[in-house]
């Protein structure tokens, strides 16, 4: 047999043992720090409240978001989760678990700054990690 027929039946071994390797840590810490649930509409204001959703994360009473999941012509009930590879500045990625804040908002221009006529959610704390969370839309921005 030739070397390079050698090569070639050794080859698929090398790639077997190479993808069986350990994943590295941060892939552990994007499924253990998971957030996850439904965002649905209060059907008193579901006919005012057409956009792009946004699923926010705020760490503490920062303004800044933390986390923001964007969904584009969203169809309610929404499934969503929203991890730590969810982080807008990736140098913040360590505040994302313990507690946390979430809401979610329709903005009708698209924009995630909120505005005047966008529909949110109630913020509430969350603890990281948590899969049943269910939030609804229920006010009108003034």
């Amino acid at each position: 047999m030739s070397n390079v027929v050698k090569i070639l039946l050794f080859l698929p071994i090398i790639f077997i043992l190479y993808s069986c390797q350990d994943l590295p840590k941060e892939a552990y810490l994007i499924e253990k720090y998971k957030i996850a649930g439904v965002v649905d509409i209060d059907p008193k204001i579901k006919d005012k409240c057409e956009g792009t959703l946004f699923i926010i994360v705020r760490k503490g009473a920062s303004p800044q978001p933390l986390a923001v999941k964007k969904i584009t012509n969203p169809s309610f009930p929404v499934k969503f989760s929203i991890t730590p590879a969810d982080v807008l500045m990736e140098s913040r990625i360590n505040e994302f678990g313990d507690k946390l804040i979430l809401m979610a908002r329709i903005s009708k221009s698209g924009s995630p700054m909120p505005q005047k006529g966008d529909c949110e959610s109630p913020a509430i704390e969350v603890e990281a990690g948590t899969k049943d969370i269910k939030l609804i839309i229920n006010s009108i921005k003034e």
